[in-house]
């Protein structure tokens, strides 16, 4: 949930079809006694997916510091496939558990092992696909050493 307190940094997104309407500003003091909507990022597209496209463009540029936001929230919904095929009904946050105070920490380091694994996963898999200076792809000098140690040194 967003939090009170005083704006210390804002890059708020810009770019076609999206617009901010928004009183905040560096040193606004968002009281404990606010309206929870201190601000309202609204996009728009031709289709859905481009107006989606635009909306986790916009989130990832959304940047305010100094109090906690809901930017993270909007994220996760933006990113979840059921949202992306408007499969979803009214219990759709509630089934998601999209609400991180309520994944337990086992539930977070789970998620956090997946991404770091998936990301170490891709490292690996570009190191194996090099190329020349043409874009061509080159062998592996890994794959090349262990061809070379699994046939006794022949080629």
């Amino acid at each position: 949930m967003p939090n009170g307190g005083t704006v210390t940094y804002l890059k708020e997104p810009t770019g076609p079809g999206v617009r901010v309407e928004s009183a905040l500003y560096r040193g606004y003091e968002v009281s404990l006694f606010y309206d929870p909507m201190v601000a309202k990022l609204i996009v728009w597209g031709e289709t859905r997916a481009e107006a989606i496209l635009r909306m986790r463009r916009a989130l990832n540029e959304y940047r305010i510091g100094g109090v906690k936001t809901s930017i993270p929230f909007h994220q996760e919904i933006m990113d979840s496939t059921e949202f992306i095929w408007g499969t979803f009904d009214t219990g759709f946050l509630s089934r998601r558990r999209l609400l991180t105070s309520e994944r337990t920490s086992d539930e977070n380091a789970q998620i956090a092992a997946v991404a770091a694994v998936l990301i170490a996963h891709e490292a690996g898999r570009r190191a194996v696909h090099i190329g020349d200076s043409n874009g061509m792809p080159q062998r592996s000098l890994w794959k090349q050493a262990g061809r070379i140690q699994s046939t006794g040194g022949r080629w």
